[in-house]
């Protein structure tokens, strides 16, 4: 899966299961939560999205707040989970 694919995704969960308004366009450089909007609990609500939409499990102990810092740097997470899964 491509990371516009991932992107797009991501904004289908966070429109849809968040209901939460965004921007026309949305870029990997886009903050999460002074650019989107998005505030913690929906954050939580997005990893669970997340482990179900990218079959992958966010392990409480490696999220790490720069994780959630762009969309972009959230993109390379879930890549880097789903490497990690099939290793």
């Amino acid at each position: 899966m491509s990371r516009i694919e991932v992107l797009e995704k991501l904004k289908a969960m966070i429109v849809e299961n968040l209901e939460h308004t965004l921007p026309d366009e949305v870029h990997e450089s886009d903050r999460i939560y002074e650019d989107l909007g998005i505030d913690s609990i929906m954050v939580l609500q997005l990893v669970v999205y997340m482990e179900e939409e990218f079959h992958v499990e966010v392990p409480e102990e490696d999220v790490d707040p720069a994780v959630f810092e762009t969309m972009g740097s959230l993109i390379t997470f879930i890549e880097e989970l789903q490497a990690g899964q099939t290793a």
